[in-house]
């Protein structure tokens, strides 16, 4: 395509959508809603992600010892527990050192232990963390196969991970689906837009192809007005996301300090982000515009 050819593609485009622009309008709104959707989920899905990493390095299995195990009895059963695959530390915690950092945790409080340095009702236990949340099921069942080596009681948080984890993917089934929802309204917005622009254009249409134009460059000016209402709509919900993602970050951080560092800083999730909606839009709109010129442009 020579210089010539692509400014009368871009220029007809532009022409098209300014003549059309009541239907482009609503082709750019209705996009910029579907995409804004996809940034809200995507967010929420890049922060939970986050979350969930954030959970398997902080968040351990708790093996409690039988009382009155000797040091070899607990050296053998130590050394077993490293022989389970996906372990990747372990830390030996005695109960004059667990009830100690007990009474760190109470702070001011922790006068109201005093009287049980000579009867410490602790238990001597193994702390373990785990390479990943999946592997935590084979680990814990052959935790259950060392009872009579001297495990008492196994604890951990998982099922807070699972809960989370079934969120996780329930907003993602729900995101989809809204999203795919208003990507086919995109589609008929912009299939009904590039029609309009192609009925109102018949008589000229027919001349181009009687004087010998390609179906190329007849069909490039509305391929082109379908991703120019795609950019569009990828441009208006990017500057919304863009300019909520941290007001809302500082919002929830000043209502629960607890999650401060489970968030991707706003640059980081933009960068994934932004190539995304332009590639969804454009492609959105290319897949109207196509649609619309191969069942009402017989060329």
């Amino acid at each position: 395509m020579n210089f010539r050819s692509f400014s009368y593609t871009i220029m007809e485009a532009f022409r098209g959508l300014i003549k059309n622009r009541l239907m482009s309008a609503a082709s750019i709104i209705t996009l910029s809603s579907c995409l804004f959707m996809v940034s809200i989920s995507f967010c929420l899905a890049v922060n939970l992600d986050y979350l969930l990493i954030q959970m398997e390095s902080m968040m351990s299995i708790t093996v409690y010892l039988e009382d009155g195990m000797s040091t070899e009895e607990v050296n053998d059963l130590i050394g077993r527990v490293n022989q389970i695959p996906f372990v990747t530390q372990l830390e030996f915690i005695s109960s004059g050192e667990a009830l100690e950092r007990f009474k760190v945790d109470l702070e001011d409080s922790a006068h109201i232990l005093d009287g049980l340095d000579k009867d410490n009702p602790l238990p001597n236990s193994l702390v373990l963390d785990i390479d990943s949340l999946s592997h935590w099921d084979y680990v814990e069942n052959n935790l259950n196969e060392l009872k009579e080596y001297g495990v008492e009681t196994i604890q951990h948080g998982r099922q807070a991970a699972n809960a989370l984890m079934t969120v996780n993917n329930l907003l993602r089934v729900v995101g989809a689906l809204v999203i795919a929802g208003l990507g086919v309204i995109s589609v008929v917005i912009i299939f009904n837009t590039i029609r309009i622009a192609v009925n109102t254009r018949k008589t000229e249409i027919n001349i181009m192809k009687y004087v010998g134009a390609t179906d190329a460059f007849i069909r490039g000016p509305f391929i082109v007005e379908g991703m120019i209402i795609g950019i569009f709509g990828a441009v208006i919900p990017l500057a919304g996301a863009y300019a909520l993602y941290n007001p809302v970050k500082d919002f929830l951080i000043n209502s629960l300090p607890v999650i401060d560092f489970l968030f991707h800083n706003q640059s980081y999730v933009f960068s994934l982000l932004t190539p995304l909606l332009f590639a969804v839009g454009v492609l959105i709109g290319i897949v109207g515009s196509t649609i619309s010129i191969r069942r009402y442009l017989n060329v």
